[in-house]
């Protein structure tokens, strides 16, 4: 095609520069004009011709959303969905081996195991050093307390999820009671 602009036409449905906006030069009713088509370079498809750009985008829109959906509903009669396969290749599961990585576990927080002897403060339930549990303020930071190993305790979760921003002396006061 002998005097064919392209430029390529990049969003929405018409994805990251794989369809091109060409023009070229013609005759219409005697005087000389400008077609505009949509084509896909490495086909070779037109997918839209027209005598305005808008025109042109338009129809192509409407074409590509009718191959797509043709497409995915081919392929649901064949029992696998391509938007899938699109998302999450196979081959992306398949080479990674689970790994299971032993985080190490800080000083500190052995240290405040080892002071509430492997129990939670509050209930007495026994915990693991590398399980879950949460180290805890028995006074709280939001009314003064500090991160001072004399103010830290070993808590299990709902222990310290349930004391919330209490001290410790109100949140046993108010278990007890």
């Amino acid at each position: 095609m002998n005097g064919l602009l392209q430029r390529p036409i990049i969003g929405g449905v018409f994805g990251a520069g794989r369809y091109v906006l060409a023009t070229i030069p013609c005759v219409m009713r005697g005087l000389h004009a400008v077609r505009f088509m949509v084509i896909e370079p490495a086909s070779g498809a037109v997918l839209s011709l027209a005598d305005d750009k808008v025109g042109a985008l338009d129809d192509a829109r409407a074409a590509i959303r009718a191959n797509t959906l043709l497409e995915l509903q081919r392929a649901q009669l064949q029992g696998n969905d391509p938007r899938q396969v699109e998302l999450w290749p196979g081959a992306l599961f398949e080479e990674r081996p689970v790994v299971d990585r032993h985080r190490p576990i800080s000083k500190r927080r052995r240290d405040i195991y080892a002071k509430c002897g492997g129990r939670c403060h509050y209930c007495d339930t026994p915990l693991q050093l590398d399980g879950i549990w949460h180290v805890e303020h028995m006074l709280p930071r939001a009314l003064g307390g500090g991160d001072d190993p004399a103010n830290l305790v070993a808590a299990c979760a709902p222990c310290n999820l349930t004391k919330s921003d209490q001290t410790a002396v109100e949140f046993i006061v108010k278990r007890r009671s």
